[in-house]
């Protein structure tokens, strides 16, 4: 399962340090408690996003006055399952735990399968999206100008299941 309210902070931490640490997010770095305050994040746990992302060599940390938070590397090199990845958003992603039990073997093997694809395709659009395309699309959505979801997702088949 994806833990969604861990991966959206993650990506507002990124996106954030991102935007406002200049044109590579390699320059200015940004202090946990400005991120924390301007999002309305609580600090502890803004702290440990952020030390999750630096454990994962995604940011780098730089101590002292002029210190603060920053991309370990170029934005465009960073995708959104490299986010998730870092702070365990992905964790039991792939995981089919939760199917009833005393399924028909039939629906258990489709259900299986359907879930498989379906983190398949998942996991290839996180891979396919960079943070500075993020950053870029500036809340018009990453999709729209270079493509469409069905073109990303095929549709699942019943041989497929």
């Amino acid at each position: 399962m994806l833990r969604q309210k861990t991966a959206c902070y993650a990506l507002l931490v990124m996106y954030d340090i991102a935007s406002k640490s200049g044109e590579n997010g390699r320059g200015v770095g940004i202090r946990s408690a400005d991120i924390a305050n301007r999002h309305q994040l609580p600090r502890a746990y803004a702290a440990k996003i952020l030390s999750q992302l630096a454990g994962t060599e995604l940011l780098r940390s730089d101590r002292g006055p002029r210190g603060g938070f920053r991309l370990a590397r170029n934005a465009s090199d960073i995708t959104l399952h490299d986010i998730f990845d870092s702070v365990g958003a992905l964790e039991n992603f792939a995981d089919d735990a939760g199917l009833p039990e005393q399924l028909h073997p039939s629906i258990e093997a489709a259900m299986k399968s359907a879930n498989r694809a379906a983190i398949e395709h998942l996991q290839a659009l996180f891979e396919s999206i960079s943070l500075a395309e993020i950053v870029a699309s500036n809340g018009r959505g990453v999709m729209g100008a270079r493509a469409s979801l069905e073109n990303l997702v095929p549709p699942v088949s019943a041989k497929a299941m």
